[in-house]
């Protein structure tokens, strides 16, 4: 008698068992969806694993039939799925929402396929080297690719798709941000017509589908999107490549907080193929792996120093705002005489702003006290549509002059942000064509799309955030200006100087890639800052040697791994209750490799009505295992509390 292990379409931790009729035998196996009672009523599961019986055989009930509407999952998938939720400690059905999703087949022309066009540039001398050394690997290695910007790094991945392509294989090609999918896709497309395929939530049902089943049914062997790529039912893939690896957009940020590097890993494994990261900033923790003499995985280090077109890095030049005579002043007349030149040659500008709004800062001059967000007590942040707006809960409020504390119509707008930005722009250059870019003018790709294609053939200058930062390739751009970059610097987290030099390299690498050479402004208060000092010099190797010492006098990664286990409750004071068993709890344990901080606060002590506490456990590889055994027997939390363990964060906020 044969019993299939189900993951059941319910928010329950376990899997259950199930009799398989005989007349079904010859159907089930492991990936296949099927309808079983649970409880007194139907639902819908997949079956994981079957065994030849059950100490409980007798007792459980029968599948009730196939459905035949769900695709069958592969045993690749089948196999991620098991894994991904012990890993990540949640539910099998959240692990199947996460990989799977809601997806069905959908009935599409089979047509003659466009082929597109063959590769019109040779590569340069290191292009090739890096190409021939990871094509050379027949097994699961790992690459990393270090080239500046405009180093061809996007020509390599096309050549490495063309030859996973000639093996009858596939390639999951992964951007970070779903708006810079339609470049991508444009480049594909042009070299390979109808082979590629785009995955991301933007996309309607319809089109998911329509993609979903020209993947499953191996009419695409590349696939294009952002971090929920990875999951692509790919049956053969050859090769997966992460662009811009160092970009936190990879990292999940809602439960379950996977990692895309880490869900590659484990595909690549499987497959028995290369994972390629490239990057022109890469994170401390894949250029430390990559440049160690000691590591257990095969992993090469490739560096492109020159653009592909043989122009420069632009010149970074350093503004110290706190030497302005004008301290109200948003643009220096540094900035200020850089873009009217560039105005006068016919030449375009980039500025970025990276704080939406107007005014991110509002106060009362009564009473002093900060207008702020209820839910999270983040200060509201004035748009110009005359809303205040949280920007961490989504909140949106009617703009008003009333303080709700004393009542008086005294509230003050202070701060920066980028619609103020475009009206200083206005101000001095009121004859340019500005074009504004960040998530309230472009909030789909397509706009996105749109506005990029209205600033290349009629802009002069676009202001925008990090949105604009990376991976945006116009020639014409001669100069960029980088403002508020202090407020990168000053988040509360171990990452924030490097997520700052990594920006400044990134939108630097804006200007100047034609044949006209480029130039960039970066104001800022803290001009002495080794972030600020060694991305003026294009420095990345001093840059990484600074931040490598102070992660090991503090011990942060690459030096160890990072969980961060975060506890929230509506209920302030049944948290803090909560926090303290649990410091009872881990006092009394010793692990050897393994050590904490907290629990305490976390940086955003509230996020939407929910008060957050979290403790920071460092430990190495050896104790993984015993972390995730020491989580599992955490005290019980109370009702309403929440308790979510975070497997390697990109950030501690």
């Amino acid at each position: 008698m044969k019993i299939a292990s189900v993951l059941v379409f319910r928010g329950i931790p376990i899997l259950y068992s199930y009799r398989i009729p005989d007349e079904l035998s010859h159907k089930c196996k492991a990936g296949v969806h099927v309808n079983v009672s649970l409880g007194r009523s139907e639902t819908l599961g997949c079956i994981l694993s079957l065994s030849d019986q059950s100490e409980f055989s007798n007792k459980i009930k029968d599948i009730s039939s196939i459905h035949e509407e769900l695709p069958t999952l592969s045993e690749e998938i089948v196999s991620l799925i098991q894994w991904f939720y012990t890993y990540y400690q949640t539910t099998p059905y959240k692990a199947y929402q996460t990989i799977v999703g809601k997806r069905k087949l959908r009935c599409i022309k089979q047509t003659n396929q466009v082929q597109g066009n063959p590769s019109p540039f040779s590569l340069n001398e290191d292009q090739a080297k890096t190409f021939q050394q990871i094509t050379e690997c027949d097994a699961y290695s790992m690459h990393l690719i270090h080239g500046i910007t405009g180093s061809g790094k996007t020509e390599i991945y096309m050549r490495l798709a063309e030859w996973v392509i000639k093996q009858n294989k596939s390639i999951i090609i992964c951007c970070p941000e779903i708006s810079l999918t339609p470049q991508y896709t444009a480049q594909f497309n042009e070299r390979f017509g109808d082979l590629v395929s785009v995955i991301h939530s933007g996309l309607t049902p319809k089109k998911r589908d329509e993609a979903y089943t020209r993947i499953i049914q191996n009419m695409t062997p590349i696939v294009i999107g952002p971090r929920s790529a990875i999951f692509s039912p790919l049956s053969r893939i050859g090769m997966i490549v992460i662009d811009e690896e160092h970009d936190g957009s990879y990292k999940q940020e809602n439960h379950p907080r996977y990692f895309t590097h880490t869900i590659a890993k484990k595909r690549c494994e499987f497959h028995g193929c290369p994972l390629v990261l490239g990057s022109a900033t890469p994170s401390l923790e894949s250029y430390s792996l990559a440049r160690s003499d000691t590591k257990d995985l095969p992993i090469t280090y490739n560096s492109l120093n020159k653009r592909a077109t043989g122009s420069s890095l632009p010149q970074i030049k350093i503004v110290d705002m706190t030497c302005q005579q004008d301290k109200t002043a948003l643009l220096s007349p540094t900035l200020i005489d850089h873009i009217q030149d560039c105005l006068d040659q016919k030449q375009k500008t980039i500025i970025l702003m990276n704080r939406r709004g107007y005014a991110p800062y509002i106060s009362c001059q009564q009473c002093g006290k900060i207008h702020s967000c209820s839910e999270c007590q983040l200060s509201f942040t004035y748009h110009k549509d005359k809303t205040f707006r949280c920007h961490r809960c989504d909140i949106k409020h009617p703009m008003t002059h009333t303080c709700s504390y004393c009542k008086k119509p005294r509230l003050a707008f202070g701060g920066q942000a980028i619609q103020k930005v475009e009206q200083e722009l206005y101000h001095h250059f009121s004859d340019a064509s500005i074009i504004r870019l960040d998530k309230d003018t472009a909030k789909n790709a397509k706009q996105m799309e749109e506005l990029l294609t209205e600033f290349k053939s009629s802009g002069d200058i676009l202001v925008g955030t990090q949105l604009i930062a990376k991976g945006h390739h116009i020639e014409d751009v001669t100069l960029v200006g980088v403002l508020g970059i202090d407020t990168q610097l000053s988040i509360p987290d171990f990452r924030s100087s490097e997520r700052a030099f990594q920006l400044l390299m990134q939108v630097s690498g804006r200007a100047g890639r034609g044949a006209k050479k480029g130039k960039v402004v970066v104001q800022t208060n803290q001009s002495s800052h080794y972030s600020i000092q060694f991305a003026k010099d294009h420095n990345v190797s001093s840059f990484m040697e600074t931040e490598n010492d102070m992660r090991q006098c503090l011990n942060y990664p690459p030096f160890s791994r990072l969980t961060n286990l975060i506890m929230s409750s509506p209920y302030e004071s049944s948290l803090k209750t909560y926090s303290q068993s649990v410091t009872r709890f881990l006092n009394q344990k010793k692990i050897e490799g393994l050590s904490w901080i907290g629990p305490k606060p976390a940086p955003f002590e509230k996020v939407r009505n929910y008060f957050r506490h979290h403790i920071v456990f460092k430990h190495d590889t050896k104790s993984e295992q015993a972390i995730r055994e020491l989580i599992s027997s955490l005290p019980m939390p109370p009702k309403g509390c929440r308790v979510i363990p975070d497997f390697d964060p990109q950030q501690l906020l």
